[in-house]
């Protein structure tokens, strides 16, 4: 019976919103019901990685945006390269850039080394990508870059790829990272996902884990075992991530998850221990909060998973009213649209 369903699941990716009859589509909810392996960066020191390693390539990407995080590129960089030496294959930084010339951010990373690879996405071309902006879109062009520009060298569909966010705090950001993330992944997971304690957390908190427990359904159910379900650092072999569709802005690590929810990969919980980063503005963070709530409500409309009606849909745009400090009325707009891109395994 378990190999039916498993040939069923296979020939079907969208089982859950499709299946025709009730009792089979139980039966393959059920059998892709595995649950989120958990990892402490504990379990990975580097000695026993570079054993497994075996030739396959680990690459480090890191996404920054202006000045404002140039001196923590520098420290990331410099203690990698000091402590990740034989392991890591490469750093690749996706900068954005607020001026037309080379910033702070670009220099202190080749100081920090001068191999460091910076693709600059104000400019870099993806054959359908304008110039939009955003986390998700700069993270698919570097993405876009490895799988171009390393081709014909040890980079192949089974590198590990791990995605760090620049502006952690130098006191809890380490070697760590690197070594538990693609540790998780070479242990045979196809991404993993870190997991941490830190006092703010404030959209996981307040936002995050209430969204995905209030509706229950077998495909989004192992989204919920995820301790920081939209954490930036993460990691996954070339293979998964040139096979998802990534969204434009702050609805990358959403989507993500969705497209994780449906398909038959095996994921991973990383434990990074204690965390902490910039903080952003609480208008920052109700955007972020938009954005994350818009693309699991279309996620879940295109998957079958819920259905408006009486005219209802989605917005794009964010609307703020509030009083200000003066006791005076103040509302303002936000058009917070954002693109899902295809799978970058259609036009490689």
């Amino acid at each position: 019976m378990y190999d039916l369903i498993h040939q069923k699941m296979i020939n079907s990716s969208r089982f859950c919103v499709f299946a025709r009859d009730y009792q089979i589509a139980e039966s393959l909810l059920e059998a892709i019901m595995r649950h989120i392996r958990r990892y402490e960066h504990t379990d990975f020191n580097k000695k026993a990685l570079l054993r497994k390693k075996k030739g396959r390539a680990v690459y480090v990407i890191f996404s920054s945006y202006g000045e404002r995080e140039a001196d923590l590129i520098y420290d990331k960089i410099k203690l990698l390269r000091a402590e990740l030496s034989g392991f890591l294959d490469g750093i690749i930084v996706s900068h954005r850039r607020t001026g037309i010339r080379m910033d702070k951010t670009e220099k202190k990373a080749r100081e920090a080394w001068e191999e460091v690879e910076i693709v600059i996405s104000n400019s870099y071309k993806v054959p359908d990508m304008g110039n939009e902006k955003g986390k998700g879109a700069d993270m698919r062009r570097a993405l876009y870059y490895l799988n171009r520009e390393k081709r014909g060298t040890a980079v192949g569909s089974d590198t590990v790829i791990v995605f760090l966010d620049a502006d952690v705090l130098p006191e809890y950001f380490g070697a760590h990272f690197v070594l538990a993330l693609s540790g998780a992944v070479m242990a045979g997971n196809d991404f993993a996902r870190a997991s941490f304690w830190r006092e703010m957390g404030r959209i996981k908190k307040f936002l995050v884990q209430p969204l995905l427990s209030v509706i229950d359904h077998p495909c989004l159910g192992r989204l919920t075992e995820f301790h920081y379900p939209l954490a930036g650092e993460a990691a996954g072999t070339l293979k998964f991530f040139n096979s998802v569709g990534f969204w434009q802005r702050y609805g990358v690590e959403t989507g993500i998850n969705m497209e994780l929810c449906r398909g038959d990969y095996k994921m991973a919980d990383v434990n990074l221990g204690r965390y902490d980063h910039q903080h952003h503005s609480d208008l920052d963070i109700q955007k972020m909060a938009f954005g994350i709530i818009r693309t699991y409500l279309i996620q879940l409309y295109d998957y079958g998973i819920v259905r408006f009606s009486d005219g209802a849909r989605i917005s794009d745009i964010f609307r703020v009213s509030f009083i200000d400090e003066r006791g005076r009325r103040q509302s303002r707009k936000f058009n917070l649209r954002e693109k899902k891109y295809q799978p970058l395994k259609n036009m490689l």
